[in-house]
C-alpha cells in the first residue's frame, strides 16, 4: 500500500481500493483514491487493526533553520525514515503549528529530502523533545499537555529533569542512597562553606545544566587556601571569604548545586565515566546501550564537547558491572516515572570511583545521539517497539 498527500488540497489518500484506513488517536479516515497524480510520499505497511500509528515528535520552531524547525533534527529524521519502514508515520509538529486549523505538522520526505509542512492527524504518541526548559514551565506547555490527555494522546517523557529535584527523589526511595554523592541546592554562602569544609573537594554545578556546560570544582586545601577550577583555567584564593567574594556573582545568578566529587578510577591517567541508555520495555527498565567518555584535556568532566573522548565499553566490561548498572537503570525508571510522569527513554551519567562504587551525576530524560552506531541502532529499534507496546495498550483500555 501506498499513502498519498495531497499538498493544495491538504488531504491524505491511499491506492488500495479494498482497504479501509484510519490514522491517529481520533481515527482520522485516510480515504481510496484512484488516480494519484503526486508522487507517493510514504510506502507504507498497515498497523494492526487497519488503523496506522502516528507519532508526534514535540519540538519547538527555530526560524534559523531551514526547515524552520528546531531541536535535534538528525534525530528527528532518523527516526522518521526509520519508523516509516514499519509502518509507522511520524510527524514533527510544535505548539504553534498545532494550534492552526487543521493542526499542521512536518514529515521528512526521502524524496525531496526535506520537510515537508502537511495536515496532521492527532498523534497515538507525542514523543517531548522540547529543547527549551522555560517553555516546559509555561502555561501554555501545561495547556497542551491537558489537551493531550483529554484526547488520549500518550505523552512520552513529560519533562527535563532537573539534577537536583532528581536527586532528592531518589533519596527519597533509598534503594540508591550509595549510588548518590552528597548534593544540596548552592542558597548561601554559610551553607556552601559548611558543606566544602565537610568534603574539602567538591563541584558546582548548573541544575539545570547539560554536556558539562558551567560546571567547575573547589578544592579546600590544609591550610585553607582553595582551589577553583574551571575547564579551562584555575584560580587560587587565600580562604573561603574571598573566594565568595569574587565568584558570588558567577554562582547566584544561576540555580548551582554542590557536590561531594568522586575521586574517580582512572586508566591510563585519566578519568573515564558511563553513558548508558535505558528504554521501558514490557514492564521494565533494559539499558539498551552502554558507552564510555573518557577526559583528554581536563580532568573536571568526560562530555565530548569538553574535550572528552569514546572508549569502548567492552573493554571494561565485566559480568558484576552489567548487573551493577541494570540494578541502577531499573531503580532510576521506576522511582522517576513515579515522581515526574511516565518515562519511557533517559540516559544516565555513572561515574566509578577507585573502590569500584558506582555513581550517578545525572538522568536525562531527553538523551542525545549516541556517536556509537550500534547504540543508536537499538535506540531506533526499542523506540519502535515501545511506541508499538503503548499505543496498543492504550487502545486495550478505550
Amino acid at each position: 500500500m501506498n499513502i498519498f498527500y495531497d499538498i493544495p488540497t491538504e488531504s491524505w489518500y491511499h491506492d488500495q481500493e479494498s482497504m479501509q484506513l484510519f490514522a491517529g488517536a481520533e481515527k482520522e479516515e485516510i480515504h481510496y483514491k484512484q488516480n494519484q497524480n503526486n508522487q507517493t510520499l510514504i510506502p507504507i505497511s498497515i498497523f494492526p487493526g487497519s488503523r496506522m500509528l502516528v507519532v508526534g515528535i514535540l519540538t519547538s520552531l527555530n526560524p534559523k533553520k531551514e526547515s524552520g524547525i528546531g531541536g535535534n533534527m538528525t534525530l528527528f529524521q532518523d527516526l522518521s525514515l526509520y519508523l516509516l519502514e514499519h509502518g509507522i508515520l511520524v510527524l514533527v509538529f510544535t505548539v504553534e503549528t498545532f494550534h492552526t486549523i487543521p493542526v499542521k505538522g512536518f514529515l521528512f520526505s526521502s524524496i525531496s529530502n526535506k520537510w515537508i509542512e502537511v495536515k496532521m492527524p492527532l498523534p497515538d504518541i507525542v514523543y517531548n523533545r522540547i529543547p527549551s526548559r522555560g517553555f516546559e514551565a509555561s502555561e501554555d506547555f501545561q495547556q497542551l499537555i491537558n489537551y493531550f490527555q483529554d484526547h488520549g494522546m500518550n505523552l512520552f517523557n513529560p519533562c527535563f529533569l532537573d539534577k537536583y529535584m532528581m536527586y532528592e527523589a531518589l533519596m527519597e526511595d533509598g534503594s540508591l542512597t550509595n549510588h548518590l554523592p552528597s548534593t544540596i541546592i548552592l542558597s548561601d554562602c554559610d551553607g556552601l562553606r559548611a558543606f566544602l569544609k565537610s568534603h574539602r573537594h567538591i563541584y558546582l554545578k548548573p541544575s539545570k545544566g547539560s554536556q558539562g556546560k558551567g560546571i567547575y570544582t573547589l578544592i579546600e586545601n590544609p591550610d585553607e587556601t582553595l582551589q577553583f577550577n574551571s575547564l579551562k583555567h584555575s584560580e587560587s584564593f587565600p580562604n573561603f571569604s574571598s573566594f565568595w567574594e569574587h565568584k558570588k556573582m558567577l554562582l547566584m545568578r544561576r540555580a548551582y548545586l554542590a557536590q561531594r566529587a568522586v575521586i574517580p578510577k582512572k586508566l591510563n591517567g585519566h578519568r573515564y565515566d558511563y553513558r548508558v541508555l535505558v528504554h521501558y520495555e514490557n514492564g521494565f527498565y533494559k539499558i539498551t546501550g552502554k558507552a564510555v567518555r573518557m577526559s583528554q584535556t581536563q580532568e573536571i568532566t568526560t562530555h565530548t564537547p569538553r574535550g572528552g573522548k569514546l572508549f569502548p565499553y567492552k573493554n571494561l566490561q565485566s559480568r558484576n558491572l552489567n548487573r551493577k548498572l541494570a540494578y541502577i537503570a531499573q531503580k532510576c525508571g521506576l522511582i522517576l516515572s513515579k515522581k515526574f510522569g511516565f518515562l519511557g527513554e533517559f540516559s544516565i551519567d555513572i561515574g566509578e570511583d577507585s573502590t569500584g562504587s558506582l555513581f550517578i551525576y545525572e538522568v536525562n530524560s531527553k538523551p542525545m545521539q549516541f556517536d556509537e552506531e550500534e547504540i543508536e541502532a537499538s535506540r531506533l529499534l526499542h523506540l519502535k517497539n515501545l511506541f508499538i507496546e503503548l499505543t496498543l495498550l492504550n487502545r486495550t483500555r478505550k
